[in-house]
Order: structure tokens, then sequence, then C-alpha cells
């Protein structure tokens, strides 16, 4: 299992770490909707992932490689069936999922975030390195386009 994400210099443990924190430090704007975005996907991610059963724990804590993420991503692209037209700006991430941007502008917001310098670099990379997880999870580059519904999230945590 893979623990670093992507470019970042964090681990998905720091980096789920540091961001919480920087929540209640952060300035409103693109920069806090960046936190709640990580936060967001990696919360979705803790429901995809499910109960680890090695470890005996619940969530995302890296990501997994070979057969597992081979395991994981077959169940998400059954739950989520055939590819269908879907306007992406049309729903926010706060239906099901809490954050400020919707899929196709936190893709933006990684750019940006990625052009700044300190902990909001690491940020953009950190996102990056979901947005490319998630993407192979739903079947290939640019596939994470929707959110699957609570009860979706469900079936794929139970396989």
């Amino acid at each position: 299992m893979a623990e670093r994400l992507g470019d970042s210099e964090w681990t998905v443990s720091q980096a789920r770490d540091l961001v919480h924190n920087l929540r209640r430090v952060a300035p409103d704007g693109p920069e806090y909707d960046g936190i709640e975005l990580f936060l967001a996907l990696s919360e979705y991610l803790d429901e995809l992932h499910g109960t680890d059963r090695d470890r005996g724990r619940y969530g995302f804590g890296s990501f997994y490689e070979d057969a597992a993420l081979d395991e994981l991503a077959a169940a998400v692209q059954a739950v989520r069936g055939p590819e269908t037209a879907w306007d992406a700006n049309s729903n926010r991430m706060d239906q099901p999922v809490n954050a400020a941007v919707t899929l196709a502008e936190g893709r933006e917001l990684v750019d940006w975030l990625e052009g700044r310098r300190e902990w909001e670099r690491q940020l953009g990379l950190s996102l990056r390195a979901l947005y490319a997880y998630l993407d192979q999870l739903y079947g290939g580059p640019g596939l994470f386009n929707q959110l699957l519904t609570p009860r979706e999230r469900e079936r794929v945590a139970a396989r």
C-alpha cells in the first residue's frame, strides 16, 4: 500500500492531520476551499475503503495497489454502472459530501494551489494524487466525475 500522496512531501496520515489543523487557521478563499475539498475527498475514500481487514480499522489510510486496487476499482465500477451523461458543474460536493467546490472546480483549484508556495502547494499536490486515485477507481483519467450515493458507497465497502 502506498502512503505517499503523489508528488507531495506528505503521507496520507500526515496530510489528513495537517489539513484538519489548517482548517482552523486558513483564510477564507481558494485555500480554504482546497482544505474543504481534501477533507471531503478523504471522507469519501474512507467510505469506499470500508474496513481495512488486515489492520482492523475503518477508512482511507493509504492508496491500495495491485490486487487490492483492482478489487476496489471493480467494485466501484460495478456499482457505478455504465457512463451516463452528467454535468459536473450542476452538482456540488456538499451533496452528499461537504465541500465548497464541485468536482470540476476542484480539478481547476488543484492547478491554482500547485502554483502557490509552502503548504498550499503540498495541498495541491495531495489533491492531485486523490483525484488520480479516484480516476483509477472509476476506470481511467477524468472518469471521477460524480459521487456515488451513500447506499452505493456501502455496497462498495461491503465487497
